[in-house]
């Protein structure tokens, strides 16, 4: 919060100009983004947090052998180029290129999104597509590694980069966390808790819309997708790579109906046929066939993170009552409706790796507070 005193006098109350001292704001060059560059806010990062490294300082720890150059490059918004030259001629003697993407979260003036910080751009500023852009014509393998409140939104950086890592805003073990990303010293096994867009005019987008609506239209509705863009998502959710790889098999349910008061086991086997150890978030949706009333198309109903050796299986189960089912009827009351469920169980919403189907026998009603959740549990196969 002391950063926050700087953007006190340019802030969501209003812009003055100038800070308390008479001196004037430096703002990220095309924009009224107040610039936090400068000794003034390293001296306030120093003193709050003083063992903390920046991914540079980090990597050249972890790196003592390791060429590492640095170039400044482009700033967290607007369409500034004046430091693409330096950046480019490092980049061109480089053997790999990591660039930091993204804005910064926070509140006021000095945040490019974050409390009282709306834009109408969701994508990365066009300082960093274009030179996300120019540095692809060198021909070097591209990691971009995105920093922000909001996920990585870009044209660019799906066409350029070879790798992205969305590290959000990590905090003072950001440096030490992504390092150990990069360098293989943990294997990522994060998923996208969103469904990330490609544009603001397609949002609100999310996975577990109703039938008939967002990428489930029908196709006699005339357009399956936007005239310019996919109804689709840029990721779905639940996405995430991993430096390994996983199979899923032997779906089983424990009953094929049962009545809505009762609950059933559903299992299948992860495993880890890839190289390396790795976490593999396992994800359960259930999807109501047919209702009286409108219903998701699908609904997250739990998840499992299993740690896999190479080689290694894990059975992994998922304890579902009907309940998690009901939905408000017209009289306001909680329905369990008796009909056919499908289950499906892979590794995202849209990455669905076995199916299944289980019926409810019979009609019943909860009281809401007693609706039940989705118990799981994992053991080794």
């Amino acid at each position: 919060m002391m950063e926050s005193t700087l953007a006190v006098a340019n802030s969501i109350a209003g812009v003055s100009g100038v800070v308390t001292d008479g001196r004037p704001i430096k703002t990220i060059p095309g924009t009224s983004i107040q610039s936090d560059e400068g000794e003034e806010f390293d001296a306030i990062l120093r003193r709050q947090k003083p063992g903390c490294r920046s991914l540079l300082e980090e990597l050249r720890v972890r790196l003592p052998d390791a060429e590492i150059t640095y170039a400044y490059g482009y700033p967290i918004a607007g369409a500034d180029e004046s430091g693409f030259e330096e950046a480019l001629a490092a980049a061109k003697n480089a053997d790999v290129v990591i660039l930091t993407l993204g804005g910064k979260h926070g509140t006021c003036s000095m945040a490019s999104m974050g409390e009282g910080v709306d834009a109408g751009n969701i994508n990365l500023p066009a300082c960093q597509d274009a030179f996300i852009r120019e540095v692809s014509k060198l021909g070097k393998p591209l990691i971009g590694v995105h920093f922000d409140g909001r996920p990585i939104s870009s044209d660019t950086a799906d066409e350029c980069l070879n790798a992205i890592l969305e590290a959000w805003s990590p905090a003072e073990c950001g440096a030490q966390a992504v390092t150990d990303a990069l360098l293989g010293d943990y294997n990522p096994g994060g998923k996208l808790p969103v469904s990330v867009a490609y544009h603001a005019g397609q949002i609100p987008i999310y996975y577990n819309h109703p039938y008939g609506s967002a990428w489930h239209q029908g196709e006699s509705i005339g357009f399956v997708n936007y005239v310019d863009l996919p109804h689709t998502p840029r990721y779905f959710f639940g996405h995430g790579l991993s430096y390994t790889s996983f199979t899923y098999s032997d779906l089983s349910l424990s009953a094929q109906e049962v009545d809505a008061d009762s609950s059933l086991q559903i299992t299948c086997t992860v495993e880890n046929t890839g190289a390396l150890p790795g976490d593999e978030v396992v994800q359960i949706y259930l999807r109501d066939e047919y209702a009286e009333m409108t219903r998701p198309v699908k609904e997250l109903a739990g998840f499992c993170r299993v740690t896999l050796q190479p080689g290694e299986k894990k059975r992994v189960s998922f304890y579902v009552s009907p309940s998690f089912l009901a939905f408000l009827d017209r009289d306001m009351r909680w329905k369990i409706e008796k009909g056919a469920v499908e289950v499906q169980i892979g590794s995202s919403s849209e990455d669905i790796r076995l199916t299944g189907q289980f019926q409810i026998g019979n009609d019943g009603w909860s009281d809401g507070k007693s609706r039940s959740v989705v118990c799981i549990s994992s053991v080794d196969a």
